[in-house]
């Protein structure tokens, strides 16, 4: 099988495309022909080493959408030929060994493309909004990065969930975010968007930096702020009377389902950029690390 791979931590030059043989699953893992993959900047940060050692050669990715090929002895609930997306152990190839616990079920009117740019943001987002915030009908959050695979998720959330939705992004995107359905959209580069917003109930940031230190006054006493790029203040928020979250996904296999039903019932909507063949992984990540892309970049395997 073809699976793009690296031999050694860098650039994007590392990346290569070879032949290998397709791996076998263990007791409660499951074979998956894999139909589409979605680029994270988790995939680059890893190719560069930010995530600490890795047993090489290492096939790059993680999220996906396939379907089943064979099933280990435990892994009860897949069958051969079922529609499937997660968080695969090499994602950038024809075939990949998922996890029983890292896989949920496709419904049949979500795409593999749209299955797999939502794994790791629409999981993160759903964790973020539900969780993390808990957010609620009538509340009004402020959410920055508006835009992007995670923000635009979770913005598509928090408004189901009955939530009025204020956002900050670059000028480029906020029009999308706009047409989410967010009631004001501020340009982070624009006027302090502090002078602008009222008080919220809650803060969702990613973004980090300058921009979550000025977030803190917007609170209201009881609320929270959510950061994905680490560095909250947990004094700052104490002396507010803020909850702070320094937040981190967890793989859950009943969050890609709630996911997937979303994504069914039309809640859930990723905005996908691009889609490139598999050998043009190279040019994937580079998009992705300069930032290049309005929305989620796929690479097609099959």
């Amino acid at each position: 099988m073809q699976a793009v791979r690296i031999h050694s931590f860098g650039d994007s030059q590392q990346l290569k495309l070879e032949e290998t043989p397709r791996p076998a699953p263990r007791p409660d893992e499951v074979l998956v022909a894999v139909r589409s993959v979605g680029v994270n900047p988790l995939d680059w940060k890893v190719r560069q080493g930010h995530l600490g050692a890795a047993p090489f050669p290492l096939t790059m990715g993680r999220d996906f959408a396939g379907e089943v090929i064979e099933a280990g002895g435990q892994a009860l609930d897949f069958r051969p030929g079922e529609r499937v997306f997660g968080f695969a152990q090499g994602a950038y190839a024809e075939f990949a060994i998922v996890a029983a616990g890292d896989l949920a079920h496709l419904p049949e009117n979500v795409s593999f493309d749209t299955a797999a740019a939502l794994p790791t943001p629409g999981v993160t987002a759903f964790q973020l909004v539900t969780r993390a915030l808990g957010l609620q009908a009538g509340q009004t959050v402020l959410i920055h990065g508006a835009g992007g695979a995670v923000g635009s998720l979770a913005v598509q959330l928090a408004l189901q969930r009955g939530a009025r939705v204020l956002a900050t992004d670059l000028n480029s995107e906020l029009g999308y975010v706009t047409e989410l359905g967010a009631a004001q959209v501020f340009d982070a580069r624009g006027k302090p968007f502090e002078e602008a917003v009222g008080a919220v109930d809650a803060v969702l940031d990613l973004v980090g930096g300058d921009t979550l230190r000025r977030s803190y006054a917007l609170v209201r006493r009881g609320g929270v702020v959510a950061s994905t790029v680490g560095g909250v203040d947990e004094a700052e928020a104490q002396r507010r009377g803020l909850r702070a979250v320094a937040f981190v996904m967890q793989r859950r296999p009943e969050d890609l389902a709630e996911v997937a039903a979303l994504a069914s019932q039309g809640v859930l909507r990723p905005r996908i950029a691009q889609v490139l063949p598999l050998a043009e992984a190279r040019r994937a990540q580079e998009m992705s690390q300069r930032g290049e892309a309005h929305g989620k970049i796929l690479l097609r395997a099959a």
